[in-house]
């Protein structure tokens, strides 16, 4: 029984005492998740989906070397303090094992891209959606970022789309959707969007949503640590015009 209530008091202070970030955006708790901060990102994980119900970060470089080389060295997340995926539960499952955060945006060294590659950042995506529509977004996002100072971005799998397949012997979850929001504080000014986890047809400003689309398919308050009159601005006042999608060529 000691034991018991020694490892609940543990759980416990895990899971309070990260709960805060100020050089980031955090969007609002969830109930029993685990809110992890690591060196440039944070995110929310919910162990019954074996995933994260969001993950947030900020971009700052304008300049990506998509020919770095990194070691993609993926491996359980030290901070998780319940069950995790493993790269067994990817192995013929048809799906890849992709990133919400990509190591490409991480302007840190000391171990921050290899952060990146924990299992808590990973999800299951099928691979013609991962590569022409999710990491068209993240270029999108990086050309926007190039007349901003810096833009907030909050990203994950709608976990509200049940009942989910699962793969692996960890019953990962595999999303049916997911979701990307982007806050540009110089221009106050935010856009979402809501993707399908198979389809990679369309155009990326097809997918573009407002946070309130978003914050009601999830139940996530995304920019919650905003100032309320900031916060229902850019939420509410959505114009995808407002955004150049003609940058990505």
């Amino acid at each position: 029984m000691k034991k018991k209530i020694l490892f609940l008091i543990a759980i416990s202070i895990c899971l309070t005492s990260k709960s805060q970030k100020t050089d980031l955006l955090l969007p609002s708790a969830m109930d029993r998740e685990q809110v992890i901060h690591h060196k440039s990102f944070s995110l929310s994980y919910n162990s019954s989906y074996v995933m994260p119900s969001w993950v947030t970060y900020k971009v700052i470089k304008t300049q990506v070397n998509k020919l770095e080389k990194v070691k993609e060295k993926y491996m359980p997340d030290p901070d998780v303090i319940s069950r995790s995926a493993t790269k067994k539960d990817y192995k013929d499952g048809g799906y890849i094992m992709a990133q919400l955060y990509n190591y490409l945006d991480v302007a840190q060294d000391g171990g921050a891209k290899d952060e990146t590659f924990y299992m808590s950042n990973i999800v299951p995506m099928k691979l013609a959606f991962y590569n022409y529509i999710w990491l068209k977004s993240e270029d999108l996002i990086r050309l926007w970022n190039a007349n901003s100072d810096g833009l907030y971005v909050a990203c994950g799998p709608i976990l509200t789309d049940i009942p989910f397949v699962t793969i692996g012997e960890d019953k990962v979850t595999v999303p049916k959707r997911f979701y990307k929001a982007v806050y540009d504080p110089k221009r106050q000014k935010a856009i979402g969007f809501i993707f399908v986890n198979g389809n990679a047809s369309g155009t990326l400003k097809g997918y573009a949503v407002s946070i309130d689309a978003i914050e009601k398919e999830t139940g996530i308050d995304l920019f919650q640590s905003l100032e309320d009159s900031v916060e229902l601005k850019i939420e509410s006042d959505f114009n995808v015009n407002d955004w150049n999608f003609d940058v990505l060529k």
